[in-house]
């Protein structure tokens, strides 16, 4: 799994950079956010297919979690394309919460075994595995409850904190006679926690930061800026759906439609 981090490395820094290209307000940004979710989508299929075929006793988990990744990947990169399809929403709330059960049996697993030789870094893992479930239950919040959303979203950012600055100020643990480090024994568990939480970072400082005023909107010039107007209050909860539609939908499909007929008559 080693030789994927470098590529999960390099489209990490392509979405850093697309949603900058986005902020600053160039067409090209919102293509490129899509392209990388698509290039990790693929990625994590690949590596589903090739967690089937080895021969580990954890095989089973982690198909399941590349196949979770690949979904939300493949949803992320329909969002940014603004391509929507019935129950796509339900779709995603499944695998996020498919994806916390994921990491909740990982972290009952790791925490019995460590506990009963480190209790203080069995406490770490404790903290980098709770973060990321709490982050999947904000994801869960989101199509439900956007404003209890910002609170576990949160509360799971203070836990990274705690993890990273507590594993920075104890640099070694004792563990089976070896001196090692929070870090480098989580990435010996072989998962996607360490992406994950780059990946929950990312977006919870954008969002918070967006909302906040301090940073702008990601730009798209696919559609009018009144439509995304409109997305942002669905998503934060300030409008309620008419007969299961957002009024984003009513405008999507009007403005498709003005499209279509100008394109006919040109």
């Amino acid at each position: 799994m080693k030789s994927y981090n470098t590529v999960y490395y390099l489209l990490t820094v392509l979405l850093i950079m697309g949603g900058f290209a986005s902020m600053a307000q160039n067409s090209y940004g919102m293509p490129i956010i899509s392209a990388v979710c698509m290039a990790f989508g693929l990625v994590f299929f690949i590596q589903c297919i090739q967690a089937l075929q080895a021969n580990e006793p954890n095989r089973t988990e982690q198909a399941i979690e590349f196949f979770v990744l690949f979904i939300l990947a493949i949803i992320f990169s329909l969002r940014t394309l603004q391509i929507y399809f019935p129950f796509i929403e339900w779709i995603f709330v499944a695998v996020a919460l498919v994806l916390a059960l994921n990491y909740l049996t990982r972290l009952r697993h790791w925490f019995r075994l460590i506990n009963q030789k480190n209790k203080m870094l069995a406490g770490l893992v404790l903290i980098a595995y709770l973060s990321i479930i709490l982050f999947c239950i904000a994801m869960v919040e989101i199509t439900f409850k956007p404003r209890i959303a910002r609170w576990t979203g949160g509360l799971a950012l203070i836990l990274v904190f705690i993890f990273l600055l507590s594993g920075l100020f104890r640099r070694h643990f004792l563990l089976e006679g070896e001196n090692k480090s929070v870090f480098s024994i989580i990435a010996g568990f072989k998962d996607r926690l360490y992406l994950l939480l780059s990946l929950f970072i990312i977006f919870s400082l954008y969002f918070g930061l967006s909302a906040a005023g301090i940073l702008p909107k990601l730009y798209s010039d696919k559609f009018p800026q009144a439509y995304f107007e409109l997305v942002n209050n669905a998503e934060s909860g300030k409008e309620k759906p008419v007969d299961g539609e957002f009024k984003y939908q009513e405008f999507k499909k009007s403005y498709d439609q003005f499209v279509e007929r100008n394109i006919k008559k040109d």
